[in-house]
């Protein structure tokens, strides 16, 4: 049993993006409400972060494809991960990845410790 304060759907979604990034199996998923739309963009995002393991991530690309993730599906994250891109474009460095690294580990933290938990358990 995994505590956690993600909802059935929130679950199932990061269950599903992690099934589609090949690291979880299919047979592992549960089933419960289909998650919304912003869910699955967040859940995609979180298991890209989860991936890119935070302290190898090419934040370039990361933050292309979670922007391109958000667009037209969370307003404020993707202003955010704007904001974000436009700061590292003018400035990539170990400040600016350092300040980056710990906002999207406080926005998606939740998030990556089900995933920690969820695979931790499956091993």
């Amino acid at each position: 049993m995994i505590t956690t304060f993600l909802s059935q759907s929130q679950q199932v979604a990061l269950q599903q993006a992690l099934i589609n990034s090949k690291l979880l199996n299919n047979d592992a998923a549960t089933s419960g409400n289909p998650p919304l739309l912003e869910q699955q963009a967040y859940s995609h995002i979180a298991v890209t972060l989860y991936r890119f393991n935070l302290h190898k991530i090419k934040w370039s690309f990361f933050l292309k494809t979670a922007i391109t993730t958000a667009n037209n599906v969370c307003q404020w994250l993707t202003s955010e991960l704007a904001r974000c891109q436009q700061s590292y474009k003018a400035q990539p460095d170990e400040a600016v990845i350092v300040e980056q690294s710990a906002f999207f580990s406080g926005v998606f933290s939740e998030e990556l410790a089900y995933i920690d938990s969820l695979l931790g358990a499956e091993a």
